[in-house]
């Protein structure tokens, strides 16, 4: 750790970016998933000068759930042609921004303009191997980052929903062994926030909350060195 820390900072922070797959050289296509539980306000009745509040309304939030919003927010943004997506679509992290592609893999739309993911720039734990002289590490590797993170679905500029979800991201990066013949390897890219937390507004600007939430995202692909 004494060499870790005299490191400078800020390429520290680069090179756990990269690991965690938010730069789009990796070129791995990372198939996302997503739960949870959304939170809205129970009715409200009015007796007199007393006011009751039923228990919160509880909605599964589901992978089909988001790509259902998502279809309808980048319709009414002009970005998408229909209400749905066709059978078999996938939310996909494209290792810069997210997009939603058809079950053959090609791209439907890009949704980054309504979902973003932003990394912490302040603690961040790390095991594995990494070659902080050169800022890179030859395969066969595995590295692992764990650090908060956030996402973000903003469809305000639609007249939908918006909040915020933050939570721990365990981030690895897996490689087999180059083929001696072509040089070309596998990386392997995998993404898990747990019991995620986060609150908003909806469509009608109330106030809702998020609870266990769970995203996770996979992916492989060959590289070559």
């Amino acid at each position: 750790m004494k060499n870790v820390n005299k490191l400078n900072k800020q390429a520290l922070a680069a090179i756990f970016a990269i690991s965690l797959g938010m730069a789009a050289s990796s070129q791995v296509l990372e198939t996302v998933s997503v739960s949870g539980t959304l939170l809205t306000q129970g009715a409200v009745t009015y007796s007199g000068y007393s006011t009751t509040f039923k228990p919160p309304v509880k909605t599964p939030i589901t992978t089909a759930y988001v790509l259902k919003l998502l279809a309808l927010d980048e319709q009414a943004a002009g970005n998408w042609g229909s209400a749905a997506f066709p059978l078999g679509a996938k939310l996909v992290f494209n290792g810069a921004r997210f997009q939603v592609n058809d079950r053959t893999g090609a791209m439907l739309v890009d949704v980054s303009d309504i979902v973003s993911i932003a990394v912490g720039d302040t603690n961040y734990l790390m095991a594995g191997m990494w070659d902080f002289y050169y800022s890179y590490t030859p395969p066969p590797y595995a590295q692992t980052g764990y650090e908060m993170v956030t996402l973000t679905y903003n469809a305000t500029f639609a007249g939908s929903l918006y909040f915020t979800v933050t939570g721990l991201a365990t981030v690895t990066t897996k490689t087999t062994a180059p083929s001696a013949r072509t040089g070309e390897y596998v990386e392997t890219d995998s993404f898990s926030l747990q019991d995620g937390t986060g609150q908003g507004q909806d469509t009608a600007g109330e106030n809702i909350m998020l609870t266990g939430i769970t995203i996770t995202a996979s992916g492989s692909a060959a590289q070559s060195q």
